[in-house]
């Protein structure tokens, strides 16, 4: 597709109002946190960050677009572009097709074997590709240009607008100046991932927003052109974006000249069956982790209760929710909320026809919390307590509740075993928390307690005696570099990651003896 020119100016409106919709959530699920510093026509998303175009083009009207007539001829004279068969001579003159094949073979490490790009456009880079010897395969969404390309080169390209179409499996999959054009990023690059095999290399080249750089120079409003771009990156949204679909990013370094930045990424494999405890963005980003949020935030929007559009908590509540809660008949069931604040969560499942009590420290919430219960009609009640302690009998709860609580509380063990001790056999503890590992380079604000890390996460939950995780838990390393980078986009202080778990309340009890072993155990990890 079309590639921002040295040139200032905008040109023409390349199609009907009638074409666009408008756009109001980002390729994320967020919405607008601020107008883009770069055009009035965009929004910087709340969740992630990318800059994101006030309307997209329908669905059904990519091929007509993109045509070889009205796309690649009259727009591209219009914006001082050389036509599609004129980009050739261009591509091999300036060097940027050299540029792309050193950034390719520095990963492919003299490996061969098939290549498919998308939005190949009068197809140079593929042509360069089958001169080294790879097997190649080209898409662009309209059909007769498709096959103007195909007459003039010989390759093989195929029409219609990826991932409708379908393409070969492949070890190379490329599109250079096509995913800001991509009207759902997220599907196009998932989709990426499936057609990749095992350690297969994905290379783009797109316009993104650096560090120092508030924008593009000269050429920002050819960057920002809300007629084809529908999404402006920045280096740490393309990077969410691709661990969100499976990706290890190489590198995201490089350009061939500014707006034209390089990112190479490798296929991640599956990790084995296990549940993640750590937070991590292909499940936070996924559309049943989005849709929840989505609900949860709907419900407590009229109601004067918090909602989440970033930080950990996107990842947190539908966290429990998939891990376990979902599988509760809430009527009836009993539910105690640690540290509820104005969280969305208990009141929802108070709606459901559980019967809740809310666990606080302060008084503040009461008001409010006397109106909704009015308001709504359901069972709620709550207590009010400065310590650990739960004044509740033992065995009495269904299921506990306890998100981002155990940071904050000094004794931590006795918290956990307050938590257990009231939870009926077969009762649920659902829990999240901040975990600070300094070795990856986490810190953690010391208003804000203190965060618990793996060891001590082990110590005081998964190898609680009365206690059993749901689902065979795994800490998956592997997710706090990516997590972790844009945690900390969302808040400077948010310099850690989260870990959260749903378990079960085992029958019967341990003794005296191992009550205080386990509370050393836990201090000497500093868990206590």
């Amino acid at each position: 597709m079309a590639d921002a020119p040295a040139s200032v100016g905008v040109a023409a409106p390349p199609a009907p109002e009638a074409w666009f919709l408008a756009a109001t959530r980002c390729w994320c699920g967020g919405s607008e946190r601020a107008p883009s510093p770069c055009s009035a026509d965009y929004f910087v998303c709340s969740r992630c960050g990318t800059h994101v175009a006030r309307r997209r083009l329908r669905a059904e009207r990519v091929a007509d677009f993109y045509s070889l007539a009205g796309y690649w001829h009259a727009r591209q004279r219009e914006k001082a572009h050389p036509t599609l068969l004129e980009r050739r001579a261009l591509l091999e003159r300036d060097g940027r097709v050299d540029r792309w094949m050193a950034a390719i073979e520095r990963h492919t490490l003299g490996n061969r074997g098939t290549a498919v790009e998308i939005g190949c456009a009068e197809g140079t880079l593929l042509l360069r590709l089958r001169e080294r010897g790879w097997t190649v395969c080209g898409v662009e969404p309209d059909a007769a240009t498709a096959a103007a390309v195909a007459a003039a080169t010989g390759l093989e390209v195929r029409a219609g607008a990826f991932p409708e179409v379908a393409i070969p499996d492949c070890d190379l999959f490329v599109a250079c100046d096509v995913l800001e054009h991509a009207l759902d990023p997220q599907r196009l690059v998932e989709a990426a991932h499936a057609r990749l095999r095992p350690g297969g290399l994905l290379f783009l080249q797109l316009p993104l927003l650096v560090p120092g750089e508030a924008d593009f120079g000269g050429i920002t409003p050819k960057v920002f052109d809300p007629w084809e771009h529908s999404f402006i990156f920045t280096r740490t949204s393309i990077a969410t974006l691709l661990a969100a679909a499976g990706f290890e990013v190489l590198r995201n370094d490089e350009a061939w000249v500014r707006a034209h930045e390089f990112v190479v990424a490798r296929r991640r494999e599956p990790t084995p069956e296990a549940t993640p405890l750590l937070a991590n963005l292909p499940e936070m980003l996924s559309p049943e982790w989005r849709g929840f949020m989505d609900g949860l935030n709907a419900f407590a929007r009229p109601l004067g209760l918090r909602e989440f559009d970033s930080w950990s908590k996107i990842w947190e509540y539908p966290a429990l929710w998939q891990r376990g809660l979902a599988t509760m008949p809430w009527a009836q069931t009993r539910l105690v909320d640690i540290g509820s604040e104005l969280s969305a969560l208990p009141w929802w499942l108070a709606t459901q026809g559980a019967r809740v009590t809310l666990i606080e420290r302060s008084p503040n919430f009461t008001g409010h919390w006397e109106y909704l219960r009015k308001r709504l009609g359901v069972a709620v009640d709550w207590r009010i307590v400065d310590t650990a302690d739960l004044p509740l009998p033992p065995r009495s709860v269904d299921v506990v509740t306890s998100l981002s609580v155990l940071e904050h509380q000094p004794d931590k063990v006795r918290a956990v075993d307050e938590m257990a001790r009231v939870l009926r056999p077969g009762g649920l503890l659902a829990l999240s928390c901040d975990i600070c590992e300094p070795g990856y380079g986490m810190t953690y604000p010391a208003w804000g307690g203190t965060a618990l890390d793996r060891r001590g996460f082990d110590a005081l939950l998964l190898q609680h005696p009365d206690l059993e995780p749901l689902h065979a838990p795994t800490w998956n390393a592997e997710d706090i570099g990516p997590f972790l980078a844009w945690h900390r986009e969302t808040a400077p202080h948010h310099t850690y990651v989260t870990a959260a778990a749903v378990l079960r309340r085992l029958p019967g009890g341990w003794r005296p003896l191992q009550r205080r072993l386990r509370r050393a155990h836990a201090r000497f990890l500093g868990a206590g």
